[in-house]
């Protein structure tokens, strides 16, 4: 990185440039977007290049996707700013994906569920390992419309409460498989 950047910052920024690609998102616009959240206030394309080390290009692109996915907006001019609350930044891309994937993958699901039954329909295999993706999806999608009826407040107690509980059961008892 070409401006000094404090080491822990620099680990996080690479971490999360690490991190993205694994749910497949793209490197630099996770390491643009760690560097806005690390930072908590606004920045202009030139700080950014010069601050991750990256060309124009680069930066006008992750830029661009993450304006897309709603995780940036301008600040003022030519600044670009991120939340700084994580709360804020996890339901933001939830909601994001939910509006992009879910809806295509049951869809999909729901096709090649009918295209196995047809196809085949002596061979009930292929069709029930189908529809049992189907309705893990299916469940995933009401537990989160669920979700979405409560408030971000209770939500986050919601988590915490099951944080703390989940190790207060590992303190207690062990890790599972430790």
């Amino acid at each position: 990185m070409s401006i000094a950047l404090p080491q822990a910052m620099c680990r996080m920024i690479d971490f999360l440039g690490e991190l993205g690609p694994r749910w497949g998102l793209p490197k630099e616009a996770c390491r643009l977007h760690g560097y806005l959240y690390l930072r908590a206030r606004p920045s202009t394309e030139g700080e950014l290049c010069k601050a991750l080390d990256l060309d124009r290009a680069e930066v006008e692109t992750a830029l661009s996707w993450l304006a897309d996915y709603r995780l940036i907006e301008q600040a003022h001019g030519a600044a670009w700013q991120t939340k700084t609350d994580p709360w804020d930044l996890m339901v933001s891309v939830l909601d994001e994906r939910r509006m992009r994937e879910a809806g295509p993958a049951l869809e999909t699901l729901r096709e090649c569920r009918r295209m196995a039954a047809e196809e085949n329909p002596r061979d009930a295999v292929l069709s029930r390992q189908i529809g049992k993706l189907l309705t893990l999806a299916e469940d995933l999608v009401a537990i989160d419309t669920q979700a979405r009826r409560l408030s971000p407040g209770a939500l986050r107690q919601l988590v915490e409460i099951g944080g703390r509980t989940a190790r207060f059961i590992d303190r207690a008892f062990g890790k599972r498989g430790a």
